[in-house]
């Protein structure tokens, strides 16, 4: 979906999906990959640099779900990845904010 250019931080404050099949329910999963993520002083977690916002979320049709509603921060080079369980059933809306390193 998205990766956080050189140079920049990415304040994202608010991720809301929308299911706009009108009969059939869809899951979501969100996740963020972390570029040249360290375990360093980190213990008892899944050190692959993916996390996941989201993991098979089902969102009933016709309704919407707010995925975070906090912000987060991404630094350069980390991807924000989505996925649908059907084509084009969900539409993702993200806010964010671009700050220059």
């Amino acid at each position: 979906m998205l990766t956080v250019s050189s140079g920049k931080l990415l304040k994202i404050n608010r991720i809301t999906c929308a299911n706009v099949d009108g009969t059939n329910a869809a899951d979501l999963s969100l996740s963020i990959t972390k570029a040249n993520f360290t375990s360093a002083g980190v213990t008892d977690f899944d050190t692959s640099g993916t996390f996941f916002l989201a993991k098979t979320v089902s969102v009933p049709a016709d309704a919407t779900l707010v995925v975070l509603d906090t912000p987060i921060y991404l630094m350069e080079a980390d991807v924000l990845k989505g996925g649908a369980s059907g084509a084009s059933d969900l539409d993702l809306f993200v806010s964010y904010e671009v700050i220059d390193d």
